[in-house]
């Protein structure tokens, strides 16, 4: 397997046409470890996750760390090291001023101590007693998920989502540049590990796949790119496909009408698109009004959402419970194959 320095192909994974929707472990299974913990990527693939999503943000020596955001105060114990007290600044970050400790200015060895924190303590209190889980890289991911395969005999991705590349490339850590170097690192290690690339900002992602060949994946956080004419064909000349907010593919209950599909699939897929959705939790004040049962950290009836999203036609969900993702969605196909089935019966 080759990386080319210059445009050029290289296959990573399978590119043969999807027979049903994929389950991708968000950040792992934070719904039932630290998000981006090596236990968490491991509980998404034993459970049978189809691929796994590492956030991804730079540290100073241009490794890339799995991250959701690079300020680290909220998911690491960065603030009881003593050795880097004094690194704690504020800075603009597309657009809105953050303070704490950034990736972007500590070297791996220095980041060496600091140890993965649950992000929200109150709703997953059960994820606040493992607390030795370190950082990982993507290398050390590439590595976790190629082992597991050879392990399982399995096929399990990553899907790799870039996060601030604008922000990066403006302090001297293009991350473009930073995933195409850890790729020619874990060369040998590709071919067992299928990837795509995901980021909001289209001009990275087409300087990834201007090198490299990886399905991209356009992050969309609104529908401004939905209601534009010819928006979605535009995406495509670029991405395979779009992962949108699950409320922009089923529509929340109003006033006067029931929760309702929007179309957007169908549109997307028109246009020569894949649809991805996120993010799926099971706990009641992630889901719809109507599928709630119990306390606000209790789990509601999160099958049916799973359902409505299968139903309405998306290609993929991100979930922070792949255990629960993965379950519905055989069920789902068994039961469309049972349907099918019948009708071949009948007719």
């Amino acid at each position: 397997m080759i990386l080319h320095d210059h445009p050029g192909p290289m296959t990573t994974g399978s590119r043969h046409p999807q027979t049903f929707p994929l389950v991708i472990g968000h950040r792992g299974a934070p719904g039932h470890a630290v998000e981006h913990s090596a236990r968490s990527y491991t509980m998404a693939m034993e459970s049978g996750a189809d691929m796994v999503e590492p956030d991804l943000v730079p540290t100073a020596d241009g490794h890339l760390l799995c991250r959701h955001e690079n300020e680290l105060s909220r998911t690491t114990n960065v603030k009881k090291v003593a050795e880097l007290r004094n690194r704690r600044t504020t800075k603009v970050i597309d657009g809105k001023p953050h303070t704490g400790w950034f990736s972007e200015d500590l070297t791996l060895t220095e980041l060496a101590p600091l140890r993965a924190r649950e992000r929200m303590p109150l709703v997953r209190p059960q994820n606040t007693v493992a607390t030795d889980e370190p950082l990982l890289t993507l290398d050390d991911t590439i590595r976790l998920v190629a082992a597991h395969n050879r392990s399982w005999g399995t096929r399990v991705g990553l899907c790799l989502e870039l996060k601030h590349a604008a922000h990066f490339a403006s302090v001297g850590l293009p991350l473009d540049e930073l995933l195409l170097d850890t790729l020619r690192r874990n060369e040998s290690l590709l071919p067992s590990v299928p990837m795509h690339v995901e980021a909001d900002n289209p001009d990275v992602l087409r300087r990834v796949t201007s090198r490299v060949d990886l399905p991209a994946l356009q992050l969309l956080t609104s529908s401004a790119h939905l209601l534009r004419i010819g928006g979605l064909e535009k995406i495509s000349s670029y991405a395979r496909g779009v992962a949108v907010r699950k409320d922009l593919i089923v529509r929340p209950s109003a006033a006067r009408s029931p929760r309702r599909e929007s179309g957007l699939v169908d549109r997307a897929h028109r246009a020569g698109l894949e649809v991805f959705a996120w993010t799926l939790r099971n706990e009641n004040r992630y889901l719809p009004v109507e599928f709630r049962m119990g306390a606000e950290n209790e789990t509601g009836f999160a099958a049916l959402e799973y359902r409505e999203l299968f139903d309405a036609g998306v290609d993929a969900v991100f979930s922070d419970h792949p255990d629960t993702a993965v379950a519905e969605r055989d069920r789902w196909v068994g039961s469309r194959l049972t349907g099918t089935r019948r009708v071949a019966a009948i007719g």
